[in-house]
């Protein structure tokens, strides 16, 4: 429509094709606004295709809040980590349970040089890395911390319809939000490596102490009886169980994302706030519909609990195929769903109440506050 009237106005007489527009209000002038809400802080201009609608342009940018939440950490057979790790060792603290870790370790002549010990070693280098200040200040614990951080920035084209002949600070406005499917992460805290390095060195001893291959044929009795360590998801749909261990790097990490393409709809309400008309105060609110959220988290194992037989060489994520003669182990799930893959009701602590909440949510909330100027 904006760029049809333009040829018919020209037709009409000899009048200037400026002036024409700006008779109709057609281009005639732009602002350029700021403003500050719930989808972040924006910047955006506009300007009018006619006296009762406006076209906006622009971007917002949620700033990167950490919010703190603490996750707990089991073994599969659903003891504390840190319990389980002080009987195994018989310590007080992470600084006396590593050291004691490591008197074991030299009892089953387990050399951690050898690169199949690769997690184990990995532990003891890091701790020994640390000063003896931060050192004494380790204590077992079974829980960790994780920064949750949202990551939303979009671009957004807006249409403000003044509906109003002799009123146009009421506008409703409909339009379009594009950005990043992913709006969100969680990740441990720096201050937890020390833990979750603990419990990748737990589960490669674990694992070689189920197939057997640590030194002489040992096995290590009170490892295999307790099971993979690692965070407690619940179960998946079918009633396996869902349980999570830090990735390659030792940290601990989950996704959310929501439609890439976002419609919008809301009201606005604006004014002016000097004489001269330039400054003007912007209200907007309204919703974005973002589609069904999804938090994705890696290295999940499928554990079938009614299926481990350890008289039969059958261990959690460890059994022997007689066929081929050796022992198999699962490989962790990738890209896992909480919200579709698992039974939410079922998983635990604040993980379950955080995934049932934001998997209610199909829409997110606009409320914004700007300032705009007119350039010309």
């Amino acid at each position: 429509m904006a760029l049809s009237m333009p040829v018919a106005l020209l037709a009409q007489d000899k009048m200037t094709f400026p002036k024409r527009l700006a008779q109709k209000n057609i281009l005639n002038h732009m602002d350029i606004g700021v403003n500050v809400g719930t989808v972040g802080i924006g910047i955006d201009l506009a300007v009018p295709v006619t006296n009762y609608v406006r076209i906006r342009a622009g971007y917002n940018y949620m700033p990167r809040v950490t919010i703190n939440s603490n996750f707990s950490v089991k073994t599969q057979s659903g003891e504390g980590v840190s319990d389980f790790l002080k009987k195994f060792a018989n310590a007080t603290s992470q600084q006396e349970l590593i050291a004691k870790i490591e008197k074991k370790l030299e009892d089953y002549q387990i050399d951690i040089s050898d690169p199949k010990y690769s997690k184990t070693k990995a532990l003891f280098d890091y701790y020994n890395s640390m000063t003896p200040a931060e050192q004494s200040q380790l204590s077992a614990k079974d829980e960790v911390t994780a920064g949750l951080r949202p990551s939303l920035h979009q671009f957004k084209l807006l249409v403000d319809v003044m509906p109003f002949k002799n009123n146009k600070h009421w506008t409703f406005t409909a339009g379009i939000f594009v950005g990043p499917a992913v709006v969100g992460d969680a990740c441990n805290k720096e201050k937890e490596t020390i833990s979750l390095k603990t419990i990748s060195a737990y589960n490669e001893l674990y694992l070689l102490s189920c197939r057997g291959e640590l030194p002489n044929g040992n096995h290590i009795t009170t490892l295999e009886n307790s099971g993979v360590a690692g965070f407690n998801l619940g179960n998946f749909k079918d009633g396996d169980m869902a349980f999570m261990v830090p990735d390659a790097n030792d940290e601990a990490r989950a996704e959310m994302e929501v439609n890439k393409v976002r419609p919008y709809v809301g009201i606005g309400y604006n004014t002016n706030l000097s004489r001269n008309k330039r400054w003007k105060l912007n209200v907007d609110a309204g919703v974005l519909f973002i589609g069904k959220p999804h938090i994705y988290v890696n290295n999940v194992y499928k554990i079938d609990k009614s299926n481990i037989n350890r008289d039969e060489w059958k261990w959690d994520i460890v059994r022997f195929d007689e066929e081929k003669e050796e022992f198999i182990t699962d490989k962790p799930l990738q890209k896992v769903d909480l919200t579709t893959d698992l039974d939410t009701s079922s998983i635990p602590g604040k993980v379950g109440s955080m995934t049932r909440f934001i998997s209610k949510f199909k829409v997110y909330p606009n409320i914004s506050v700007g300032v705009s100027y007119r350039l010309f």
